[in-house]
């Protein structure tokens, strides 16, 4: 049975660390202050961006959330941005994916306008930051590889099932920059499971539900699931694998942390 990886407190342990760097810098008259754009009535968004909110409350950041109508226009959005770029005292600016159909277009150019100094969601190509999704996983993949059950397994071959998008084509990078042998695997690969099965990590990104099955696999590896809303990975892996992060509680709560960890990070880069 594998072991099951415990997000939630993971990222509590996280962000106890990160209070008391705030609480640092608050003593020097430095105050971290995010600012968070939600374009649109996404149900998952609002919750998402609300989530973000209260963990970044809970370690003593200022949390400011626009919430812009569905009908914004790409100039409005982009003079909105540019006001936040130039306001000294806003550390970092997130923009909520998925953005309006009528904006989709202009996506690259929307994030392009954010100062990557203030990228804290690490989208630009050019981005100081990591993705927090990224970033959280191979956090994970470090826990995981230091576990006394883990230490003994050569642990270098990793598959990146949804390898084409946002998250995907960013771990894909950062895997690489680490020296793992990394399979890239999308809805174009024919064979999915012969990347899976020569694999020691198997990390998912699809949103298909139950779309890697146990047969998948192979004995012990490490399973890292970042789809969404339910998970990507067949229930019937966690009798074989020997980690896995469960959806949800696994890689989420981890991710928030590492956006406020990001946002913290920023406040040297933006004097």
């Amino acid at each position: 049975m594998a072991i099951i990886f415990d997000g939630k407190l993971f990222a509590l342990q996280k962000n106890e660390k990160l209070k008391k760097e705030v609480l640092d810098l608050n003593t020097k008259g430095i105050f971290p202050h995010l600012a968070s754009i939600v374009i649109g009535d996404n149900p998952a968004s609002k919750l998402y961006v609300g989530l973000k909110k209260k963990a970044g409350e809970a370690i003593g950041i200022q949390v400011d959330v626009y919430y812009l109508p569905e009908t914004t226009e790409k100039e409005d959005l982009l003079t909105l941005i540019d006001t936040l770029n130039k306001d000294r005292e806003v550390s970092g600016i997130m923009i909520q994916l998925p953005i309006p159909t009528k904006l989709v277009g202009f996506k690259n150019e929307i994030i392009a306008s954010i100062d990557p100094r203030k990228d804290v969601d690490g989208l630009r190509e050019d981005s100081v930051y990591v993705h927090p999704t990224s970033k959280a996983v191979i956090e994970i993949l470090n826990h995981a590889k230091n576990l006394s059950q883990m230490k003994n397994l050569s642990i270098q071959k990793i598959c990146v099932v949804g390898s084409s998008g946002m998250v995907g084509k960013s771990l894909v990078k950062e895997l690489k920059k680490l020296d793992y042998e990394v399979f890239g695997c999308d809805s174009n690969t024919k064979d999915i499971n012969k990347s899976t099965l020569q694999s020691d990590v198997v990390i998912s990104c699809t949103g298909v539900l139950g779309l890697i099955k146990k047969e998948m696999i192979k004995k012990d590896s490490i399973i890292i699931d970042v789809g969404f809303p339910k998970g990507d990975f067949d229930k019937g892996v966690f009798d074989l694998a020997g980690f896995v992060t469960p959806v949800p509680g696994g890689v989420g709560p981890v991710t928030v942390a590492c956006l406020l960890e990001n946002l913290v990070q920023s406040v040297g880069k933006n004097d």
